[in-house]
């Protein structure tokens, strides 16, 4: 059975995008917060494994409005232990016109992160 959604720390994601392969997807949290998982982490990324979906690492996607939303964004970020790399153009929080991607995040601070920002 083919199915748009996942459930990661206990949210509910819908699948945005599944590779060819079946070795990692893209999963939206809500509007401003989106993963990309892997099964396998042939990636070799650092982030700790989330068992309800299944990925054994994920990286996480946060949209932003502007350059001068960022430090507000990226305070929040690393309350919750994560490392923000620069701001860029969405590729992947395509509700916003910019976003950044955070490493190191548990799934447990990814879901405090969704609650936070609704």
């Amino acid at each position: 059975m083919i199915t748009n959604s996942i459930k990661f720390a206990g949210i509910s994601g819908k699948i945005l995008k599944s590779s060819p392969h079946g070795n990692f997807q893209v999963v939206q949290l809500s509007k401003r917060v989106i993963i990309c998982g892997t099964f396998s982490n042939k990636f070799n990324w650092s982030e700790i494994p989330e068992h309800q979906s299944g990925f054994e690492s994920f990286i996480t996607y946060i949209g932003c409005k502007s350059k001068t939303e960022y430090p507000k964004l990226k305070n929040i970020i690393q309350t919750l232990d994560g490392h923000c790399e620069e701001l860029r153009q969405a590729k992947r929080s395509l509700d916003f016109p910019l976003e950044f991607k955070v490493r190191e995040l548990t799934p447990e601070s990814v879901k405090r992160l969704v609650k936070s920002l609704k």
